[in-house]
């Protein structure tokens, strides 16, 4: 059994030292890794060395608890979240703060603290660092990674936003557009977003690249406009889903 005074501690700092931008330290090594190192494959190579480094040492700390805290203040990255959000006005760029926000939720707290709860601390790094890495490229291995330690967690997603949805709506209908099993495996982070739009009650708009031809599909059919008013709201549900996820970590941990 584990106290999770460590857990709660790097939770609490990742969130106090919010202006730790860590995607920006992800874009500035990857920008200058790809200055030196051209070819996907040796990149790869490498990035996987640097994760097998960083699990070593973390593997190394003789005390539990810091080692706890470590992880969890490096894998917990959620606190900039409202303030990329909020300086968005632009109609363009409220459709991508859903996506922020779910990307916030998913990837930087409930994936890390499910994979702590289930394989442990060093797994939990590895998804972390699969996730930062793959924002910033698009190279294969990393992106099918990604998309396959996400499934998981972003269907428990998904289950605290339907309980919002049928709650607030009074419906249980949502409609996917025939596109639901296909997107769990291949674009896991969608259907949370399309979702989280049938929550606030909003079209959400999806742009993607098939054949080398652009399309966009649209999800919902209401009339309400995302606005700073819906980012807002959806950032107050996103941080009662993270606290909620907390709360149910702890109390597994502690027996």
């Amino acid at each position: 059994m584990k106290n999770g005074v460590g857990y709660l501690i790097g939770c609490l700092l990742s969130i106090i030292l919010w202006k730790i931008d860590r995607q920006e330290i992800y874009y500035k090594l990857n920008y200058n890794l790809k200055k030196i190192i051209k070819h996907n494959a040796l990149l790869s190579a490498v990035y996987i060395g640097v994760i097998i480094l960083i699990c070593l040492l973390l593997h190394s700390i003789n005390n539990a608890e810091l080692a706890n805290g470590i992880t969890t203040f490096l894998v917990i990255d959620i606190s900039n979240t409202e303030r990329k959000n909020l300086k968005r006005r632009e109609k363009i760029h409220f459709y991508d703060s859903i996506s922020i926000i779910t990307r916030s939720i998913v990837c930087g707290f409930v994936a890390p603290i499910l994979y702590i709860l289930i394989f442990g601390n060093i797994a939990a790094l590895i998804y972390s660092f699969v996730y930062n890495i793959h924002l910033q490229n698009q190279i294969k291995l990393f992106k099918l990674s990604f998309n396959v330690m996400t499934i998981i967690p972003a269907i428990l997603s998904q289950l605290f936003l339907y309980a919002v949805y049928i709650t607030r709506n009074k419906k249980f209908t949502v409609d996917f557009k025939g596109d639901y099993i296909t997107n769990s495996y291949t674009k896991p982070l969608l259907n949370v977003d399309i979702l989280a739009a049938y929550v606030e009650s909003v079209n959400f708009y999806h742009y993607f690249n098939s054949d080398h031809t652009d399309y966009i599909k649209s999800y919902g059919d209401y009339k309400n406009k995302i606005n700073d008013i819906c980012i807002k709201d959806y950032l107050s549900i996103a941080y009662g889903i993270c606290m909620i996820s907390f709360i149910i970590f702890f109390i597994i941990i502690k027996f």
